[in-house]
């Protein structure tokens, strides 16, 4: 099993900062071992952040984000309580999800 997503919302009056860092090995499958066998490539294809259950960005990815991303990213009109998830499918089918809510703190 996959290490959990690592999820902070926090609020800054009514702008509220998400910070996402999901562990994933992110292999472009271009790396060769020490063998010389190639790597096979496992990667997230795609992530979608939602606040309060609506979807509120998509995004779309390939070989060439690093291991363990991180992500940050800035909204606007939020308020404490609000319930802020990710979600992210990679290219071998594997899934990974959390949520939180946004925090004065």
């Amino acid at each position: 099993m996959a290490d959990p997503i690592k999820i902070r919302a926090t609020l800054k009056g009514s702008t509220g900062e998400v910070r996402l860092l999901i562990p994933h090995p992110m292999e472009s499958g271009l790396r060769h071992d020490p063998a010389g066998q190639t790597i096979p490539a496992h990667y997230i294809t795609s992530m979608t952040l939602s606040l309060n259950g609506r979807s509120i960005l998509e995004a779309g990815f390939g070989t060439a984000v690093s291991a363990n991303p991180l992500f940050t990213f800035q909204l606007q009109d939020v308020k404490a309580g609000d319930k802020v998830g990710v979600a992210w499918l990679d290219n071998r089918g594997q899934r990974g999800s959390t949520e939180t809510v946004f925090d004065t703190n």
